[in-house]
């Protein structure tokens, strides 16, 4: 199969998934608060710590630090809009939206199909970087909508992947690996992140009526939001190769599909958790993922001769 069959393989039924936890999402209300605690609290913490010792030392040397850097740039764009709608929209959702990626859900499938087991230790990478924004200041900007400020912090400082990158990177760094036994296990995990991560955004559509949609508002968003990922992308990865040079091509491929990507799923998790702008979460990450699927299909299969193998 083609890269792009293979792309479309792996993501489609992620969006059925969507779909189903549409449907019924109005008959398990309590359903999207508990997929989105064992997602934080659980899954992905497993799954970073798998992939972070299996990751290439370069590899986290490099890409984490870039995520990082796109991501706490991307809240200058996502300020400037918010200026501009003022009380339209929750200027700390959107700065939370701009600034996440959904490098696990959507980024895990996706590397997978070009580069199979090989490619996620570089999304993951991505993801790392990524997540040390998204889920402290992330974390931070949803919560204080709801909570103010010092009981945001309180909050941010509980979200366990930060303690776990840290603690990954330091059991790496002595050697440690995974042991054999829990591959079976750590493939389930991987496959249930996306699903789960998909069912909430789900989940949360079924509460949304017609006034929640804003197509003309979440269209200058996501439009903002995607020249902003762009041009900030190109750019790391431009000064990446000029002064540090030595990402392999294929997570240069990677990293640079991930302006492409949707709005993590995170970003409803935390508003589920959080139980604040929900529906506003959810509406932006569907849309967001609707046209990232259409954007990743068109590239790839457009470039699919120029991607490394």
């Amino acid at each position: 199969m083609s890269a792009l069959g293979n792309i479309a393989a792996a993501l489609l039924p992620l969006y059925g998934v969507i779909l189903l936890a549409w449907g019924v999402g109005a008959r398990v209300p309590w359903a999207a608060k508990l997929f989105s605690t064992i997602l934080v609290f659980g899954l992905i913490p497993l799954l970073v710590i798998d992939k972070v010792l299996g990751a290439e030392t370069q590899q986290l040397l490099v890409i984490p630090p870039l995520m990082f850097a796109v991501a706490a740039l991307m809240s200058i764009p996502a300020h400037r809009l918010a200026k501009r709608l003022g009380d339209d929209f929750d200027p700390k959702l959107l700065s939370a939206s701009f600034s996440f990626f959904n490098v696990a859900f959507f980024g895990v499938p996706v590397s997978q199909a070009l580069f199979g087991e090989v490619g996620v230790s570089t999304v993951i990478c991505a993801y790392i970087g990524s997540a040390l924004y998204g889920d402290t200041i992330g974390y931070f900007l949803i919560a204080r909508t709801k909570e103010g400020t010092r009981k945001a912090a309180t909050k941010a400082l509980r979200v366990p992947v930060v303690y776990v990158i840290v603690g990954a990177i330091i059991a790496k760094s002595a050697g440690v690996t995974m042991p054999e036994a829990a591959s079976p296990i750590l493939s389930v995990a991987g496959t249930l992140v996306s699903v789960l991560g998909m069912a909430v955004i789900g989940l949360n559509l079924a509460e949304t009526g017609r006034d929640d949609w804003r197509p003309r508002m979440m269209t200058r968003i996501l439009g903002v939001r995607q020249a902003s990922g762009l041009v900030l992308i190109a750019t790391a990865l431009a000064l990446e190769a000029a002064f540090i040079g030595i990402l392999a091509p294929r997570d240069r491929v990677i990293v640079g599909l991930i302006a492409l990507f949707p709005i993590a799923s995170n970003v409803t998790l935390f508003a589920t958790l959080l139980d604040t702008n929900r529906k506003a979460a959810a509406v932006l990450v569907a849309l967001s993922s609707a046209v990232s699927l259409v954007l990743v299909l068109l590239v790839v299969g457009v470039f699919h001769s120029a991607i490394p193998t």
